[in-house]
């Protein structure tokens, strides 16, 4: 998970031209909640308390509202982050799991 925190941390952020209707805060907003959550997996080896596991699951609800669709421009900066936040909430759903340690 270090890995992936580390790669998402170095790609791009969109270009503000990409989505005129989408506010470049918001994303810088998004990108940063979604690097808190993994900062928090990874000192608390993948065992996030509700509250942050609330917040995953909302940043990762939020970035998946803003891609588009199709082919989209915007998509190719959104997935990636996607992605990674849908790794992060499986890996912490799995070390929450009964049995796990």
């Amino acid at each position: 998970m270090a890995n992936r925190h580390s790669a998402f941390q170095h790609i791009p952020y969109p270009d503000e031209t990409l989505s005129p209707d989408i506010d470049v805060r918001q994303l810088s907003h998004l990108h940063a909640r979604l690097d808190n959550c993994a900062s928090s997996y990874l000192k608390t080896l993948g065992r996030l308390d509700r509250p942050a596991a609330a917040e995953l699951t909302d940043t990762a609800h939020s970035i998946r509202g803003l891609t588009r669709h199709g082919y989209s421009p915007l998509n190719m900066y959104l997935l990636p982050w996607l992605r990674f936040a849908n790794l992060l909430t499986y890996a912490a759903a799995a070390s929450a799991a009964p049995g796990s340690s």
